[in-house]
């Protein structure tokens, strides 16, 4: 179940299997990319150990992020400001763009685009859609991919010609989006709310805005979509969503793994202490929200334990086993999990559970930069067609 604070978007209606299994995997990845992943975590536990064990382990652990890293890594093409070149008597939009600052939140749409495979930026000029802030002619919104449903032309897979997009209004709560080039001759941009009643109207203020009135044209007079998409890698299609799964997956089993390394150290880093025929003097009944009861005593080094015998007639005895587990050899082992999973994808990872210094050369280090960077180029054609696109 999801925490509190995540606000989840309903699931677009008349959708196929296969694409709400792809909404649902994207939104896993965007709560991994937005440290939102405590729920994932907490499921992926539960169904490895139960419910009884889980309690012991305490709050899920989320302090190694490989696939953010991984995305993050990946994503420098926009770290200086690009040079662009455009026809003559553009220089105006060419500055307007920069002003409104595109060029840095590309730096953030790289990442996401990454970690989610495509990334689809809204772009409206003043006078189009809602009012924009005064002074400011055109503007550029993140969309996530998870938040949309799209149809391709049917000759060319990879070319959108309906999005719906799911956004949230002021007043109106969740409503859906949907802009369709469908049919050139009468294209549309309809808002629906969650029963399927047609708000457009309310939401864009114009009794219609399809035909004629569709506003989004090129230059040349014919009806587009206000939507540029960015891939992480040309397949032929719209969404690529399960390339890096396996990156996606050992994330989580990393959160897991380090949650049970935590339990460990406190729990469990110490001999277990027995006792026969004895118990500890003091102990409480307390009742859990299973209705299970235990009995609790408060133990620690810098105090008393005190035992008192359960059958005079019987010995006593008490004894200890050693720890069951190294904390040592339990953190190398996920470090070791973590390198491997995150190398499969091309990318040395930020071994933040590293614990031995990694001295190697100068030389050595300036080669593993040059290789990062030419990991990094390969995505330049894929984003340079998608800056054209907007």
């Amino acid at each position: 179940m999801a925490e509190a604070f995540v606000d989840i978007p309903p699931i677009p209606p008349n959708l196929s299997a296969d694409d709400r299994l792809r909404i649902d995997h994207q939104r896993l990845r965007r709560d991994l990319l937005y440290g939102r992943a405590e729920s994932h975590v907490e499921a992926r536990i539960e169904r490895n150990i139960g419910g009884v064990r889980r309690e012991a382990w305490g709050h899920v652990d989320l302090t190694a992020a490989p696939f953010l890293d991984l995305a993050t890594e990946a994503s420098h093409l926009y770290d200086t400001e690009p040079e662009v070149r455009a026809p003559e008597g553009s220089l105006e939009l060419i500055e307007a763009v920069a002003n409104v600052g595109y060029w840095p939140l590309m730096q953030r749409i790289q990442r996401d685009t990454f970690g989610l495979r495509e990334m689809l930026v809204r772009v409206d000029a003043e006078g189009l859609e809602e009012p924009l802030p005064s002074g400011v002619p055109i503007s550029f919104r993140p969309v996530f991919p998870d938040m949309t449903q799209v149809t391709a032309h049917p000759r060319w897979p990879s070319i959108p010609v309906r999005v719906q997009e799911i956004k949230r209004h002021r007043d109106l709560g969740w409503v859906r989006h949907d802009l369709s080039i469908e049919d050139a001759s009468h294209p549309w941009y309809r808002v629906w709310s969650t029963s399927g009643a047609d708000v457009t109207r309310d939401v864009l203020d114009v009794p219609s805005f399809e035909g004629r009135t569709y506003a989004y044209r090129d230059g040349e007079g014919r009806p587009i979509l206000p939507y540029g998409i960015y891939h992480a890698a040309e397949t032929g299609w719209i969404f690529d969503p399960w390339t890096l799964r396996p990156v996606v997956e050992g994330s989580i089993n990393v959160c897991v793994l380090l949650t049970f390394y935590g339990h460990l150290i406190r729990n469990a880093a110490w001999a277990q202490r027995y006792a026969v025929n004895l118990e500890p003097v003091g102990m409480e009944v307390e009742q859990d929200l299973a209705a299970r009861t235990r009995r609790t005593v408060v133990t620690d080094p810098a105090t008393l334990l005190c035992l008192r015998v359960i059958d005079g007639d019987l010995p006593s005895s008490t004894g200890q086993w050693v720890s069951p587990a190294d904390p040592e050899a339990v953190l190398r082992s996920i470090a070791a999990y973590e390198r491997r999973m995150t190398m499969s994808a091309g990318f040395a990872p930020r071994d933040v559970t590293r614990q031995e210094a990694d001295i190697r050369s100068g030389y050595s280090l300036a080669v593993d930069r040059e290789a990062a960077r030419e990991r990094q180029a390969v995505f330049r054609p894929q984003f340079e067609r998608g800056d054209r696109g907007i």
